[in-house]
């Protein structure tokens, strides 16, 4: 097993809805990333928009911008670096961007296409009824 792959599963893990699959199911996950890279300044994910993909960052730094209300500015919320993630609801919800995500400087990503993820649910219901718990529990202790 290469330290690429297990630095992978390790990160996955930090996903709470991923948290509990077995490793099976993590590396049938890990195999249906895609890399890709980012030029510094790029705009990954836009506030508002319908995502449909899962960023794990790899190299390099994004910032999180969040705009309240429909004036001012974005106002600038987190920093991520390698083992962060960011756009994981868009795997499992059709909910809007909750934030806009900007390369800082070149970037390195592993990404999880919707599509991709969706297939894997689909011949793995025990990976849907995880996911579907941990959501639950997620939805409750919002409100």
């Amino acid at each position: 097993m290469s330290d690429e792959f297990s630095r992978l599963r390790e990160a996955l893990k930090k996903v709470d809805f991923f948290y509990s699959l077995s490793m099976g199911y993590l590396d049938e996950l890990i195999r249906a990333l895609k890399k890709r890279k980012a030029a510094k300044g790029e705009e990954l994910i836009k506030q508002g928009e319908i995502g449909d993909k899962f960023y794990l960052i790899s190299t390099g730094e994004v910032s999180v911008y969040v705009k309240k209300g429909g004036f001012g500015s974005p106002k600038k919320v987190a920093t991520l670096g390698p083992g962060d993630f960011f756009g994981e609801m868009a795997l499992i919800t059709d909910l809007p961007r909750a934030a806009t995500v900007i390369a800082e400087e070149p970037s390195e990503f592993f990404v999880l296409y919707k599509r991709d993820f969706k297939k894997i649910l689909m011949s793995n219901p025990k990976i849907a009824a995880i996911i579907n718990d941990v959501l639950s529990k997620r939805r409750a202790s919002n409100r």
